[in-house]
This record gives C-alpha cells, structure tokens and sequence, in this order.
C-alpha cells in the first residue's frame, strides 16, 4: 500500500496578509488590498482579468459602461478593453484577480502600476 501524501497544505490566501500574489502554468491570482483614497487612470492589459469583490464597495467603467461593485461580484475585463475603478464607501476594498493567460515572466507579479491617490476632495 502506498503512503498518502503527507504535505502540510499551504492556503493561498493567509488571513493576516493584506496582498498576495500567485503564479500558475498559464494564469495568475492576485489578492490585493485597495486602501480607501486609491482609484486608477483609464488602462488596460494584453490579458483577461476577472476580478471577484471580497470586501468593500468600488466603482468601475469598463470598455464605457459604468457600474458598483460590491461583496459577491465579479468585474471582467477583456484582454485589451480599456477600463478604469475607483474606491468608494470610505473603506479598503479587498479583490481577487485572475489573470489569464500569465504574464511573461519580466511583467510578472502584484499588479498595481496603474493605481494612484485620488485627489482630497475640494
């Protein structure tokens, strides 16, 4: 008989983390935290991202169409669709993105180059 695998199972997501990022054969999986002041320009990527809302509340246009997203949706981004989200509600909103098909390797880790600090409000 042969033994069971006896690996120590590794969760992906750790509850004390406040950003993690994974890499797999042909996608990837970024849990990122967005502090409350951050939104981001009009961008977008070479690959799919879906986008599933953890915590918080945020605002999205994707590809011109606008909308709320709350706990419990899911934004999609096609490859190559300009979009753009903003942080409202006053509290962090926390996301999983799935990234599909995995960057290359020299692109490769948390996301977030196209995230800024929103103005103080006037």
């Amino acid at each position: 008989m042969t033994d069971p695998n006896t690996t120590p199972y590794h969760p992906f997501m750790a509850t004390e983390g406040d950003d993690e990022h994974i890499i797999l054969k042909d996608c990837e999986i970024d849990a990122r935290t967005h502090d409350s002041d951050k939104a981001s320009e009009p961008h977008s990527h070479t690959e799919t991202h879906i986008i599933f809302m953890r915590t918080g509340e945020m605002r999205w246009e994707v590809d011109g169409e606008e909308f709320h997203a709350s706990p419990g949706d899911t934004i999609v981004t096609p490859a190559n669709t300009e979009h753009k989200f903003e942080v409202v509600g006053g509290e962090p909103s926390k996301t999983l993105c799935l990234i599909a098909p995995a960057r290359s390797p020299e692109d490769q880790g948390p996301s977030g180059a196209h995230e800024t600090t929103k103005p103080d409000e006037v």
